[in-house]
């Protein structure tokens, strides 16, 4: 993108589609919620079970999308972003019409999420893992070619929304045809699942919300204080530093399903061994990671901005201390989201980034910026030990005692 457009319209681009790009490949809470219930009630032969959560998620997903895209929306058509952000050449029109489309495209996300569930819950996690990194790999293929092929901001924008509404309708026919009887609608929809499913699904929200904060607050703050140039440096260094999170992430992801597995089949003892080996290979990659990340991001910065951004070691190495805490607590964080247990956790995320980021905003350096994501992340991680610690001895106490009375821990901890 830095070849086709220079420098200073890619820092404008980084800039506007901050929290809409970082929201339209997170979860609002709701369909992580969906995959988890979904996942251990078919693993207990729960498929009805699973059908109503699928259909109740699905209105909740429809309700909230009309609320924010009236919110948002206005909010944007409101706001004078050519007075708020150093948007170089680029109009406030223009800005605003990158937005709305983000915003469109993230909202389409939240349903290609909810029908990946489906593909969850029937034990083809890796090939939900497949449908997302493919759905992934078309929204950047569509964005860099409509960018080298001569397309501005807003047509980059549109590029992308139509790939997401592409993989969004090959996923739901897929799921269609494979798995008839997961019906997309409203018939087996509950008031009940839906209260019952409504605060794990705001509290996951904040997980997102919270992530948001400390990736892409950062640049925005930047944005208004420092020049493209400067955004581009921080917002190139932050990503090559994140490689290690992208590795920890798949790592994750591929375990948690798995916990929901194990815990809807009441097997305990195979939870234990997924919990063991997770924790392991986190630990090596975190350290891994801290010994050779600092050497290497300063030339990924260099070979991804084609040497128009000079690296900032110092930059780096707190960015990667900040990205080696997360993924730590990343991995403590992830058997208790399975179980939809991740209340204290998502609530300190929030509160620590909100803190983070309100001073970083006083004191607006890219350093103390840097920093403050750092110290966010380690109180995250104290909080994400504790925790795991709680539900490991909570779920083996409950399967001593549902062997004792011969039944599943599902049924005694659901």
């Amino acid at each position: 993108l830095i070849q086709a457009w220079g420098i200073e319209t890619f820092g404008v681009w980084i800039l506007l589609t901050a929290i809409p790009t970082y929201l339209s490949f997170s979860d609002f809470g709701f369909t992580f919620v969906a995959k988890n219930d979904m996942s251990m009630r078919v693993a207990g032969g729960d498929r009805v079970g699973a059908l109503e959560t699928f259909q109740s998620i699905f209105v909740l997903l429809l309700l909230v999308a009309t609320v924010l895209i009236v919110v948002l929306g206005g909010a944007v058509l409101l706001v004078p972003w050519d007075e708020i952000f150093n948007l170089g050449t680029q109009t406030s029109d223009t800005a605003r019409d990158v937005l709305l489309l983000q915003i469109v495209s993230a909202l389409f996300y939240q349903f290609m999420l909810l029908l990946s569930a489906g593909v969850r819950c029937e034990g083809r996690a890796a090939l939900e893992t497949s449908f997302a990194a493919s759905a992934r790999l078309l929204d950047a293929g569509a964005i860099l070619a409509t960018a080298l092929l001569g397309g501005g901001l807003v047509d980059v924008a549109i590029a992308a929304l139509v790939m997401r509404l592409f993989s969004l309708s090959v996923l739901g026919i897929w799921l269609h045809v494979s798995t008839p009887w997961l019906v997309l609608g409203i018939s087996r929809a509950s008031i009940t699942r839906i209260k019952e499913k409504m605060l794990p699904s705001l509290t996951y929200m904040m997980v997102p919300i919270s992530n948001a904060l400390l990736i892409q607050a950062p640049v925005i703050i930047l944005g208004g204080v420092a020049s493209p140039t400067v955004v581009a440096l921080y917002a190139i260094t932050r990503t090559v530093s994140r490689l290690g999170m992208s590795v920890a992430n798949m790592v994750n992801y591929s375990f948690v399903p798995e916990y929901s597995f194990a815990q809807g089949r009441g097997d305990f003892p195979g939870f234990r061994s997924l919990l063991r080996l997770h924790l392991i290979l986190t630990g090596v990659g975190a350290i891994t990671y801290m010994i050779v990340a600092p050497f290497v991001v300063p030339y990924g910065v260099a070979l991804l901005s084609k040497g128009l951004v000079v690296p900032n070691f110092y930059l780096g190495l707190i960015l990667v201390a900040a990205v080696s805490l997360e993924m730590i607590w990343s991995g403590l964080f992830s058997p208790t989201s399975a179980l939809n247990a991740h209340r204290p956790v998502a609530v300190a995320f929030l509160v620590v980034s909100c803190g983070a980021i309100g001073l970083g905003s006083l004191m607006p350096t890219l350093y103390i910026l840097a920093g403050s994501i750092g110290v966010a992340h380690g109180l995250v991680l104290i909080v994400s030990l504790i925790t795991v610690i709680q539900l490991y001895k909570g779920l083996r106490g409950a399967h001593l005692s549902a062997r004792e009375n011969g039944e599943t821990a599902y049924a005694r901890c659901s």
